[in-house]
């Protein structure tokens, strides 16, 4: 797999689906507390960086495969990074990293966003955005990504 490859793909099935899954907190957070701008936002951000964890544990088997075929050292550390499969001081750095990333989207949504288009359809149209971009990415290369690296013949 080409580095472009390894870029596009790296794109459209994490980085894209992560701003979006931030957006999703921050909008999940804003719609349940009208007023998100006090102390309760700790506890959005724990949830937030929960949730963010969740989805980084699930695309490592793809994030694994992306790193061992990448060549160029930046997109390497770049990638590296988000590997969740070594000690936990860089698990607590990834934690630590979504719970402020988390409270930055809140706060973002709760000031960009008016609140009939946060208690509107915006989640809806996020959660779309993920999907096309996952199906994209698992579209363009999904033998590469995938768990099988051999057809096994199905008996009769």
């Amino acid at each position: 797999m080409s580095n472009k490859k390894i870029i596009v793909i790296y794109l459209f099935f994490f980085f894209i689906p992560y701003i979006v899954s931030l957006l999703i907190a921050g909008m999940a957070y804003n719609a349940l507390v009208l007023h998100a701008l006090t102390w309760r936002i700790v506890v959005g951000g724990i949830v937030g960086s929960l949730g963010i964890f969740a989805i980084k544990v699930i695309a490592q088997r793809p994030i694994l495969i992306m790193y061992r075929n990448s060549t160029r050292k930046p997109l390497k550390r770049f990638i590296h990074f988000f590997i969740l499969e070594r000690d936990k001081v860089i698990i607590g750095l990834n934690l630590l990293i979504d719970f402020f990333l988390s409270i930055g989207s809140i706060y973002l949504v709760a000031k960009v966003f008016p609140l009939s288009q946060i208690l509107g359809s915006t989640i809806g149209w996020l959660v779309l955005i993920v999907m096309v971009s996952v199906t994209l990415a698992s579209y363009l290369e999904f033998d590469s990504l995938s768990i099988y690296t051999e057809k096994k013949k199905i008996k009769d």
